[in-house]
């Protein structure tokens, strides 16, 4: 009988731990990187730096290019980085703000930008908003639609590094002492982000999308050129494998998109019900709006 009872409690044991430990095998994370070719001085050294860290531990990743910041020295980097396997996604012309610019104006910072990135943007094509800032109302649907227009997916991001406030104190420090102040401010930035990321999978489980991958925002800058490495082992320490920004909207139910377009997780869903999406023609009825078409 005892044997029996010990039995009985290493099978509980097992049944209650391996759906755990399956669990934290699915959790996944994407890596984007905003603000390319890079934030600061020593651009392509510290860029490298980065890519050369992603390569060395396989993770995918996207970075978000500011048209205006290439110089004639950058782009054989932004070449080398595609051409290496990583994204390229569109960041507007001048790190442009939608909420202090009308939509036209935004339009054409998107414009300007894709036509100069052109021989760097892969695919499938992302668009990251500088700021995050997405506006509201008729001005956010403009945009929205443009970008489905110009076949843009929005990348969105589900953790905020606030890596700038860290990288702003790094750089406040005079260089011949910013090594020793790295090594203090590194595990309170990671710390930092790690909190970021409960918070993140807390949300997930609240809202019922516990296999949600989560979606990384850094930066390209001085800080994450030196820290990349020890990001990436923290979340393999608590069994995070790291996608594609691709692979990671798969997991997604819904995504921002133009009221005129059926939003591509959502069509997908119905086509598995055999249920057909009916056409939503609310933004052409409305005399309000302006045909985004016109402004291309």
């Amino acid at each position: 009988m005892k044997t029996n009872s010990i039995i009985q409690k290493w099978v509980l044991f097992f049944l209650i731990t391996i759906p755990l430990v399956s669990f934290a095998h699915l959790k996944s994370i994407a890596i984007t990187i905003d603000d390319l070719p890079f934030v600061g001085e020593y651009r392509n050294f510290h860029l490298n730096m980065i890519m050369e860290t992603l390569k060395e531990n396989e993770v995918p990743a996207t970075g978000f290019i500011i048209a205006k910041e290439i110089r004639n020295d950058n782009w054989e980097m932004l070449h080398k980085f595609r051409d290496a396997g990583f994204g390229l996604g569109n960041h507007t012309y001048s790190h442009a703000n939608l909420n202090k610019l009308e939509a036209k104006q935004y339009i054409q910072e998107i414009k300007s930008a894709d036509t100069l990135l052109t021989p760097v943007l892969t695919e499938p094509k992302y668009f990251r908003y500088p700021y995050l800032a997405v506006s509201s109302g008729i001005k956010k649907d403009k945009v929205l639609c443009y970008l489905a227009k110009k076949n843009y997916q929005v990348a969105p991001i589900t953790i905020d590094s606030k890596d700038f406030v860290f990288n702003q104190r790094l750089l406040s420090v005079p260089e011949v002492d910013r090594r020793a102040y790295l090594n203090e401010l590194k595990p309170f930035y990671v710390d930092f982000i790690w909190q970021q990321t409960i918070k993140a999978e807390e949300h997930n489980q609240y809202h019922h999308n516990a296999d949600q991958s989560q979606i990384l925002l850094i930066h390209a800058n001085l800080l994450n050129a030196y820290v990349l490495a020890d990001i990436i082992n923290r979340y393999k320490e608590h069994g995070y494998h790291f996608v594609s920004l691709e692979d990671a909207l798969k997991t997604f139910k819904d995504n921002i998109h133009c009221s005129k377009q059926v939003n591509p997780q959502h069509k997908e869903s119905m086509a598995r019900n055999g249920r057909v999406e009916p056409e939503v023609t609310g933004i052409e009825s409305d005399p309000g709006i302006e045909g985004y078409a016109d402004w291309d």
